[in-house]
């Protein structure tokens, strides 16, 4: 008998295990025969384009319409923030520019005037610039795909449309890009021009940067045409990534947005900012509009220091200001007028007869421009400044047995003359009403030279005139070259002695002065961009000023801004300053250059 177990292993466990093998000798053949899928659809989006789809998708979210019939469409909305009208009217009033034979058209709105908007490239297939010119028109070109090209800044930064032309048609640019017009004023709302610089804050990208504008030359503000996003606008010399010294302003696709920027006129500091509209915008007719705003305030005070028993103080604060605006505008003609008034009055011990005011400014400001062609435009200006409330210089407090005195010279200051001496008057008029009174008029030409991606220039010419008048002013100072005597005990009846007072402490010497100044002469002031590369730019402005009373002492005044962005995040500037200043009074002479040199570094660490 045999010790050998026969063991016998199942059929079904056998049957499995060759399925097993089989399917992943299957598996195996397809995974080596397999081909790649197909890509995903749509776009990829960079870690370097994912903060400026963001920003874009962020701010076209936030004005999507209604989908009702009634609601209108975005476009419609935004083009409600237009200087310029919508672009259906657009295209009908550019009659000038037809479809030629054989052809279509391109057309690319403006947001505000075309001539203040940075130029637009039409590029066909091959990358050859076939078009460059303003917004605001149709261009005719042949049937074909070309690329537009807008907005501010170097290459990269501008914005790129694909249009298709065809035949006989017009094919409209659909403006998602934003335009930004920045006007710079101080705090008394004058604008000047001023200076600051423009970035974009999800990369810290700069712009560029760029000055407000006088109104006086007739000057316009220059439109910045941006991307939708968040801009940072920065005072000169900060660097992108500062905490002081700047704003923020957000663009969204379509909308055209002014800027209102407050600087200090000394040091260009950037007090504050915001889309807070200082023109008329009331209409009166299509072609009239007006703006009023008025605002003051009363402050009573009393103080009194009971530990040290002083003498009560108690006075009375006014303050008043008030604008108006009218403006009138039809192409081509604009006549912007401002009227101004300014108080600022403390009455101390709550007696009229010791009033005091600061500030106290009356102006009218008129400016009339017309624009013959879109690169010339004569203008003609004339305003008016004087003040209103008598000022007063007061006696000061001196004991009871302390004699003061005002002594008053007439305007020659002959020493001959004896003065008036007044011993009991508690304070003395210097200042009427009405006096100074200045009054400014001006005519001259606004020329833009030369206008291309690489190069800008204009010129500012004109005519100006200044007339100042003094009515019967007194202004304090000093006469340590004449003896003034007068009676010791004059008031009493007494003739004691005499008491010289010229050199004593306890009077005010007042100078009478009843006169007028003019002044004539021409003005040029030369703008010059240069676009060395796309990371390069030279700056220039040269101002020329002759009165016809020194005509032979000008005054020059020159300044030079080379900005070089050397990688991303540096920037190095140099800028030169010449001042040129030779009035015949040697105080007030100047011959003074600066120099400059700035590198500005930003980091963020998105």
């Amino acid at each position: 008998m045999s010790n050998t177990i026969d063991q016998k292993l199942p059929s079904s466990l056998i049957t499995r295990t060759i399925s097993i093998w089989v399917t992943l000798i299957v598996v195996g053949v397809q995974l080596l025969l397999a081909k790649e899928p197909p890509d995903l659809p749509g776009q990829e989006i960079t870690d370097e384009q994912y903060f400026e789809f963001k920003t874009s998708i962020d701010s076209i979210e936030n004005k999507v319409p209604q989908t009702s019939t009634s609601s209108p469409t975005w476009l419609d909305q935004a083009a409600k923030t237009w200087d310029a009208p919508n672009i259906s009217t657009q295209l009908a009033e550019d009659n000038e520019h037809q479809i030629q034979m054989g052809k279509g058209a391109i057309f690319i709105p403006c947001m505000s005037e075309p001539t203040m908007e940075p130029d637009v490239t039409i590029l066909n297939t091959r990358g050859k610039i076939v078009v460059t010119g303003k917004g605001g028109r149709k261009y005719s070109l042949p049937p074909d795909e070309y690329r537009v090209i807008i907005g501010s800044g170097d290459r990269k930064q501008k914005i790129e449309e694909r249009a298709v032309v065809t035949e006989g048609k017009v094919t409209t640019i659909v403006p998602t890009w934003s335009g930004l017009a920045i006007e710079i004023i101080n705090e008394d709302n004058i604008p000047f021009r001023g200076e600051y610089e423009l970035a974009r804050i999800d990369r810290f990208e700069a712009y560029g940067r760029r000055t407000g504008r006088n109104p006086d030359l007739g000057e316009n503000l220059k439109v910045w045409l941006l991307r939708p996003g968040v801009y940072k606008i920065i005072g000169v010399g900060e660097n992108y990534n500062t905490l002081k010294n700047f704003v923020t302003v957000r663009l969204l696709p379509g909308e055209f947005t002014r800027y209102t920027l407050v600087q200090d006129e000394n040091t260009l500091e950037i007090l504050g900012g915001g889309t807070v509209q200082m023109k008329a915008e009331t209409d009166i007719t299509s072609f009239w509009k007006y703006g009023i705003d008025v605002g003051g305030s009363v402050d009573f005070n009393f103080e009194k220091d009971r530990h040290n028993d002083t003498i009560p103080v108690n006075d009375v604060n006014l303050s008043l200001i008030s604008r108006f605006r009218l403006k009138f505008k039809k192409e081509p003609f604009d006549w912007d007028t401002r009227f101004k008034l300014d108080e600022g009055v403390k009455i101390e011990k709550f007696d009229p007869s010791l009033l005091r005011s600061s500030p106290d400014e009356l102006r009218l400001r008129s400016i009339f421009t017309w624009n013959v062609l879109s690169w010339l435009g004569p203008y003609g200006r004339m305003e008016a400044i004087t003040g209103v409330i008598p000022q007063r210089v007061r006696r000061p407090d001196l004991g009871p047995n302390d004699q003061y005195y005002f002594v008053l010279f007439d305007q020659s200051m002959n020493p001959s003359i004896a003065p008036t001496i007044d011993s009991i008057g508690e304070s003395y008029r210097t200042q009427p009403s009405f006096s100074p009174v200045t009054f400014e008029a001006g005519v001259g030409a606004n020329m833009n030279m030369l206008g291309t991606r690489y190069f800008e220039a204009r010129i500012l010419t004109g005519l100006g005139f200044t007339y100042e008048r003094y009515w019967n002013e007194k202004t304090i100072g000093e006469r340590k070259d004449v003896a003034i005597y007068i009676q010791a005990d004059s008031l009493g009846g007494h003739q004691i002695g005499l008491k010289r007072i010229i050199d004593s402490s306890n009077n005010t010497i007042l100078i009478e002065q009843d006169e007028d100044r003019s002044d004539l002469g021409p003005e040029i002031l030369l703008n010059t961009i240069l676009r060395v590369s796309k990371v390069a730019t030279i700056e220039s402005e040269l101002k020329y000023f002759a009165p016809f009373n020194r005509i032979e002492l000008p005054d020059l005044y020159w300044r030079l801004l080379v900005s070089w962005r050397v990688i991303r995040m540096v920037t190095l500037d140099y800028e030169y300053k010449y001042t040129l200043v030779q009035t015949r009074e040697e105080t007030l002479q100047q011959n003074e250059s600066k120099h400059r040199v700035l590198i500005r570094f930003s980091y963020t660490s998105r």
